[in-house]
């Protein structure tokens, strides 16, 4: 029972982020381009939909190993070239990004556990 609770919250998490993304794309896309990445309009709308499609998942427990596959890829991906700490020149910056960077690292554990559990 807990499993499922946990589950659910995770999937709500997911979904709300997917939502952000989709609701404020101008900020994640100006973000987003600021850290070159290619077609910033594009990758946020589409991150936004594996977001939400994940987390649905997790809340339902429905094709949750594609979804898991699904947010792993947009934490790997979010974190290389995104959350570059390893690039950043003032130190409350390289934090920051540092922090984002160790978050989704720890999400990607968790959702390695989950798929193999």
């Amino acid at each position: 029972m807990i499993k499922i609770i946990l589950l659910i919250l995770l999937g709500v998490f997911f979904i709300l982020n997917g939502i952000s993304h989709l609701i404020n794309a101008e900020i994640y896309e100006a973000y987003s381009a600021r850290r070159a990445l290619i077609a910033p309009k594009f990758m946020v709308k589409v991150s936004g939909i594996l977001l939400i499609f994940g987390g649905l998942s997790l809340a339902s427990g429905y094709f949750m190993i594609i979804g898991i596959i699904g947010l792993s890829l947009f934490l790997i991906v979010a974190s290389l070239t995104i959350h570059q700490f390893w690039k950043e020149k003032g130190k409350e910056k390289k934090l920051l990004e540092g922090m984002h960077f160790a978050k989704n690292m720890a999400i990607l554990t968790e959702l390695i556990y989950i798929a193999y559990t």
